[in-house]
């Protein structure tokens, strides 16, 4: 019985910066990052990102609201360090959610919202959220 499956992340994209600044003005420390043009894998990137995520969880139960304000926990002090890189890389902020629904119908749906803290921040940094859905 296949279930669900989900990772949130929080990412800075621009035009082209040094990753490893941001990892140290923020002081933590990214699950990934690129270089805009850098080759990664088979492609190359065409935005410079430094990501934070979740791990990649798969459970019947999934609980974005949980994921989403776990990121948001991480990042949220860095609020003023965030809206630096923002201004000097001219930078975009996103919350990112990639999300396997089952199609099992004895599989219950995933949870999906944000709680007022997460869309709080989100909103005083200028990020927006993206949802990117699949079935299996």
């Amino acid at each position: 019985m296949p279930n669900n499956e989900c990772r949130v992340y929080f990412a800075l994209y621009g035009d082209d910066f040094d990753p490893e600044e941001i990892t140290q003005l923020l002081g933590l420390k990214p699950t990934s990052t690129e270089r805009k043009g850098e080759k990664a894998s088979n492609r190359l990137p065409k935005f410079s990102s430094w990501m934070l995520s979740t791990e990649n969880f798969v459970d019947e139960c999934i609980d974005v609201y949980e994921m989403a304000s776990e990121i948001t926990k991480q990042i949220e002090p860095k609020k003023d360090q965030i809206l630096e890189l923002i201004k000097k890389f001219n930078a975009f902020a996103k919350l990112q959610v990639v999300l396997s629904i089952s199609i099992d119908d004895s599989v219950s749906t995933p949870a999906i919202g944000f709680d007022a803290e997460t869309t709080k921040f989100l909103g005083d940094i200028g990020a927006f959220i993206d949802i990117d859905t699949y079935r299996h």
